[in-house]
């Protein structure tokens, strides 16, 4: 068999492992949480060896923090060049709403694997990155309305996983919804710029 043969075989059976190493530590992260699970409960749960584990990711700190990187690059945090090209305060709202639902539709799969986990170092540091990412994106939103606390509030109350699922319960489909949420920020926002005698940015 020629060495390129054998080398692409390899490549793909690690990828292979990799991937059974990865599902099997979100199931048992779901199921225990972070820091319930160990290394040797990744590997029975994946069918290989505790030392494979170990080979392909060092630790379990390695292996959290290698699977958090796959993840955000799956679903890929919103962040301001979402604004880019956008022409009015209405467009940036909407893009703003937009991109953050979507976000949420798109981590839904992953999040209860953590969500029980927030205080473990790694995770909480993620949630941080996750948090100034979203900031830098709310400010170019809104601009010079955004340190408003009456704006600032209603954006963390409409823009979250519990508006967009009870919208979705309610049998709205994902435009919908968010045709909903932006129209009532926006109806919301221009009623500020007119209490506060402010132009629109």
């Amino acid at each position: 068999m020629p060495v390129q043969v054998r080398s692409q075989d390899c490549a793909a059976s690690a990828a292979s492992t990799r991937g059974r190493i990865r599902v099997a530590a979100l199931d048992l992260y779901r199921e225990r949480g972070i820091s319930g699970t160990t290394i040797s409960a990744i590997a029975e749960r994946a069918d290989v060896s505790r030392g494979t584990v170990l080979n392909h990711y060092g630790n379990a700190e390695h292996l959290l923090d290698a699977l958090l990187d796959e993840i955000v690059v799956e679903i890929r945090y919103p962040d301001e060049r979402v604004q880019e090209g956008a022409k009015s305060e209405p467009e940036r709202i909407r893009r703003y709403v937009d991109a953050m639902f979507r976000f949420f539709v798109r981590s839904e799969d992953v999040w209860p694997s953590f969500s029980g986990d927030m205080d473990h170092p790694v995770a909480k540091a993620r949630e941080q990155e996750f948090i100034d990412v979203v900031k830098r994106l709310y400010a170019a939103t809104f601009l010079d309305l955004a340190p408003d606390r009456i704006v600032g509030g209603a954006a963390r109350a409409y823009v979250n996983y519990s508006p967009l699922n009870d919208l979705r319960a309610a049998g709205l489909s994902l435009d919908e919804a968010i045709d909903v949420v932006a129209e009532t920020l926006i109806a919301l926002v221009k009623r500020r710029r007119n209490e506060m005698s402010m132009p629109i940015a």
